[in-house]
């Protein structure tokens, strides 16, 4: 099923190694290099993302499997950069409510730079992450997504103007993220991204 989310994101510098970590993308990745920049949507447009799926699969008796639980957190984990990145919010709570470790700090560095430097990404991407991997295989803690993220609906705009910052598109990056079991719940612990194309 593809999401649709609206967020923004910091861009970084390219990345070193095959998968990028999103805060070296310019989240140009759109979500990664800023995850980098991407084609926006209209400058001022802000469209609310849909609320996310309990993250947990473990309370309010909900019967989520942990891949349905883990699915549920990586894009609770968008989700709630997207509403931080509207305001390049490093403090929003969700984000570490759906996020730790490495894919925390990669989220909130990235929003840290783009307040820093006045920008903000606005627009939308798609995304239809899918499990490709659980461990153990009984009773799973850790679960491996993949994701084609779209992301030429996304651009970084100036903060104070609303002018794009560049030009540069965005497109589909290939994604794959760690969701791993944190106490009773589900967090995304790892995430990184490939350069447009290559998905």
């Amino acid at each position: 099923m593809t999401t649709r989310i609206i967020h923004k994101h910091h861009r970084a510098g390219r990345p070193g190694g095959r998968w990028a970590r999103l805060a070296a993308l310019p989240v140009g990745l759109c979500l990664v290099a800023a995850i980098g920049a991407c084609d926006g949507g209209e400058a001022g447009e802000d469209v609310p993302p849909a609320a996310p799926a309990s993250p947990t699969g473990l309370d309010g008796g909900s019967t989520a499997s942990p891949e349905e639980a883990a699915l549920a957190t990586y894009r609770g984990m968008w989700q709630a950069y997207a509403k931080a990145g509207l305001t390049a919010d490093p403090q929003e709570p969700d984000l570490a409510r759906y996020a730790t470790g490495q894919a925390l700090s990669t989220l909130t560095s990235g929003l840290t730079n783009l307040r820093k430097d006045g920008k903000v990404i606005k627009g939308e991407y798609r995304s239809a992450p899918q499990v490709v991997g659980a461990s153990p295989s009984t009773a799973p803690t850790t679960i491996s997504v993949q994701d084609c993220l779209d992301t030429t609906g996304f651009l970084t705009y100036k903060a104070a103007t609303g002018a794009l910052v560049n030009d540069i598109p965005g497109g589909n990056r290939a994604v794959r993220a760690t969701v791993a079991r944190d106490g009773d719940v589900w967090k995304v612990s790892s995430f990184g991204a490939q350069e447009v194309g290559t998905c």
